[in-house]
């Protein structure tokens, strides 16, 4: 084993609120209390500006937003300011993004600590604005420990990102980012953003570790998942936060100590190459000397370094000082049955006694942050661009599932990152933060990172969690127990009770490594969408945050096994049409109107737009029911009658009833729909022919029959006593303006616990050739097994059909998970398989 320095172990002061001491190597802790004035989960994700003496960097106000505007006065020190969410940013340092032409020249020249590029044009800049340092923020794209695998992944090309260093007693931000953003060799110009970090085992503390289970059952049920999967090494979750005490013997296993930290082995990602390599020596060929065991990116202080913290010079030495990564690396996974500290839902199932290697998860240690002077508190803080650097790190070298317990903006590289980490087959689960409010960073605005938000062992919101549409989940947060670092006494492992989004969103990571290591074949999208659909409903207990805690309560045991039915619905394989009342905003589909179509594709958990009503004459309706033919053509009821242009067969010119179903033969869909409408159904034909007997809801039944629900209870040739629960199939032996052919009942709704009041009345069916039935109602319902509101979907499946109706209920398509929000309502809807 090799080191490029020395790691001696920081001296410094800090109180935890409570902590546990490890005496010795298979000792069951004590609970040890210090006097606190400052707990850690407050000191770590508060949202007090950072001190403004600062060493290798500055912070400065965003030039893009107002100070004024946020906070009407300006602070003492001018340079210092706190915007929004507590967004500052670095004063003296940004991030461009050279073209091509001008990174190939790059490559070849000096690009270094003197600023200089050997390309005059782009020196002449540098040399206006006393460029000190440039240096690349990314390494080869294609780099690392996982090469192979990542080679035939469509990366996003990061190359050519780089971190200017100003003088800015030369110049100020705003002006060398504006001459920079000028030149033609540069692509692009960003800020950096600055933010704070937001059977059963045998470890001593696992009794007081409600979330993974308690006599309750409000928690994530570990020990009968654990039954099942305990975690497998071959998948790592990378830990981006303070660091990780990877010496703590509930991580890094009985072989390591604060006096031997290159013993650590235990659950910890070990890079193996670098670990039996050359010193000084890239094994690998990552682009990383001597990165045994992840590596520290600080390269420079963020605000005034808290006494004996590392805030210089980044290395391969990603010890924690701050403890908050420790905490976020031990819920993830902590050695399980070890006899030590505590467990996790992913660290595999010691044979009782701690050993030198474990058998969970990995954890990649990446350090991106340190501790900070904030008045007279500590207080953790990271940096854009070295959480860009990590990622982009992590996905090289294995990770598949990233953890960010901390706020976010899209500066400092961040989002190219983001997108390279997801082309390469990860997930990230992001801290949707401790504000109390719905405001969304940049991370959590993102359709393709999760939002976890934090509960109580109640089920509750927790009072500091951010909430909101954009949360995709939630999970305890709240006295959650797990591994810490103390730099008052860093000879000694300790365990602390923590909260904050901070904690659940690493519970969330854990919840996938364990489920990835069961599925091992599966893709980021299979694993997600299992945790999303199998969780817990919430929503009873939450009645003030409807739709804004994501499909509910994370559940390890239930995601391993499949079960659905209480959260966020069955995973989905294919594709999912729906109408929608409200003109929402579903994702990249923007604005969907209620004469479109929107798509939601199950396997990228994105929505688009498959059919623009306005392009075809439907400005004035809204979509009452649909279905799709295997041509491909759309069949189409509306919800008032009117004139068409365009439509052919009608047997009243262009004029079309809301009991009428008509055909569209697209020659084009998408955000540019075209083609032609023609007459399919004629209601009054058939029966159709009060307000009541309007088509509600229309899809192809198994026999090739028309599945037909109504607005109100209809009345047809040959059945009496239906409702508008029901389904009827229509057999016909005519279409067209003259319509004709036979009834019979197909789904009894008050057979299956469906009610005759108006809030359970159907208004959007599908019914797969499997006779696997897709339903949703007019407002909220509550069937065996399922509850959900009028934005969802849920599924029937049958074991007999028509006038005697019986089968199973399970949960399917939760509005709130997929984006849709409460004011919306699914008016029709169709499965693509």
């Amino acid at each position: 084993m090799k080191l490029t320095r020395v790691m001696t172990a920081p001296t410094m002061s800090m109180v935890v609120l409570t902590v546990v001491a490890a005496a010795a190597a298979n000792a069951v802790p004590n609970i040890v209390s210090a006097t606190s004035t400052a707990p850690p989960s407050v000191a770590l994700e508060s949202a007090t500006p950072p001190a403004t003496a600062i060493g290798g960097c500055r912070i400065a106000k965003n030039p893009n937003d107002s100070f004024l505007a946020e906070s009407g006065a300006v602070p003492a020190d001018p340079l210092l300011f706190e915007l929004g969410q507590a967004e500052w940013i670095v004063a003296n340092e940004f991030i461009v993004q050279f073209g091509r032409e001008a990174t190939a020249s790059l490559e070849l020249s000096r690009v270094g600590v003197d600023g200089r590029t050997g390309i005059d044009m782009l020196d002449e800049t540098c040399a206006r604005h006393g460029v000190s340092n440039i240096r690349k923020l990314f390494t080869s794209t294609v780099a690392g420990n996982d090469a192979a695998q990542l080679a035939n992944a469509a990366l996003p090309d990061l190359d050519g990102f780089c971190v200017i260093t100003v003088d800015l007693t030369q110049t100020t931000l705003e002006a060398a980012m504006a001459d920079f953003g000028a030149d033609m060799l540069v692509t692009k110009v960003e800020t950096i953003g600055i933010h704070p970090f937001y059977a059963p085992p045998n470890d001593g503390n696992y009794a007081s570790q409600w979330h993974l289970s308690q006599t309750s059952d409000i928690d994530i049920d570990a020990p009968e998942a654990w039954d099942t999967q305990n975690g497998d090494p071959s998948k790592i979750v990378a830990v981006l936060d303070s660091g990780v005490r990877y010496y703590h013997k509930d991580l890094g296993g009985s072989g390591t100590s604060s006096t031997n930290p290159s013993g650590a082995a235990g659950n910890m990602w070990i890079n193996s190459a670098e670990k039996s390599g050359v010193a000084g020596v890239d094994d690998d060929s990552n682009g990383f000397v001597d990165d045994w065991i992840g590596y520290d990116f600080v390269s420079a202080p963020i605000a005034t370094c808290w006494s004996g913290e590392d805030c210089t010079t980044a290395d391969n030495d990603p010890r924690d000082f701050n403890g908050h990564g420790t905490h976020c690396a031990g819920i993830i996974g902590a050695m399980n049955n070890n006899g030590y500290a505590v467990a996790s839902p992913a660290g595999g199932f010691g044979s009782g006694t701690n050993t030198t290697t474990g058998d969970g998860v990995r954890v990649m240690a990446l350090r991106i942050g340190h501790s900070a002077v904030s008045g007279a508190s500590e207080a953790g803080y990271v940096r854009m661009d070295y959480a860009a650097s990590a990622m982009q790190y992590a996905a090289n070298n294995g990770a598949r599932i990233a953890s960010c317990s901390w706020g976010s903006s899209n500066s400092g590289g961040l989002a190219a990152a983001c997108d390279y980490f997801i082309a390469a087959g990860g997930l990230i689960f992001k801290a949707a933060g401790n504000s109390n409010n719905s405001t969304a960073d940049y991370m959590c605005g993102r359709a393709d990172i999760y939002s976890v938000a934090a509960t109580d062992q109640t089920d509750k919101k927790a009072s500091f969690s951010s909430y909101g549409t954009w949360v995709d989940i939630s999970a305890p947060g709240v006295s959650i127990y797990s591994t810490y670092h103390d730099h008052n006494a860093d000879a000694s492992d300790y365990v602390a009770a923590l909260s904050g989004t901070s904690m659940a969103t690493p519970l969330v990571a854990g919840i996938a490594g364990n489920l990835w290591s069961q599925f091992p074949t599966w893709t980021a999208a299979q694993v997600w969408d299992r945790i999303r659909t199998t969780s817990e409903s919430i929503a009873a207990v939450n009645t003030s945050y409807p739709g804004q805690l994501g499909a509910g309560r994370a559940n390890l045991k239930r995601a391993l096994d499949g079960t659905t039915g209480g959260g966020g619905g069955a995973p989905l394989a294919g594709k999912v049409l729906l109408s929608v009342l409200g003109t929402p905003t579903l994702g990249a589909a923007g604005a969907v109107a209620d004469e479109d179509i929107a798509q939601y594709d199950g396997a990228t958990s994105t929505w688009s737009v498959y059919f623009d009503g306005s392009d075809v004459g439907l400005t004035s309706f809204a979509i009452d029911a649909l279905a799709v033919l295997p041509s491909g053509e759309l069949l189409i009821s509306l919800d008032i009658d009117g004139s068409l242009a365009g439509l052919v067969g009608s047997p009243s010119g262009t004029t079309v009833d809301d009991s009428d179903i008509i055909k569209f033969t697209p020659t084009s869909l998408g955000a540019n729909t075209a083609g032609t409408w023609s007459f399919y159904f004629d209601g009054s034909d058939v029966g159709l022919t009060t307000n009541n007997e309007d088509v509600d809801a229309i899809t192809i039944l198994p026999s090739g029959a028309i599945g037909i629900s109504t607005l109100g209870d209809p009345t047809v040739t040959g059945l009496a006593s239906l409702a508008d629960e029901d389904i009827m199939a229509f057999t016909p032996t005519a279409l067209g303006s003259v319509t004709a052919g036979n009834w019979a009942q197909y789904f009894d709704g008050s057979d299956v616990g469906l009610s005759t009041n108006n809030n359970e009345d159907l208004d959007a069916v599908d019914v797969a050739a499997t006779g696997v039935m897709s339903l949703s109602t007019i407002g909220a319902f509550s069937v065996t097994g399922v509850t959900g509101v009028d934005e969802d979907c849920f599924r029937f499946t049958p074991t007999t059909t028509g006038a005697t109706t019986a089968g199973t209920f399970t949960s399917y398509f939760v509005a709130a998970s997929r984006g849709i929000p409460t004011s919306a309502n699914i008016n029709a809807v169709h499965i693509v398989p």
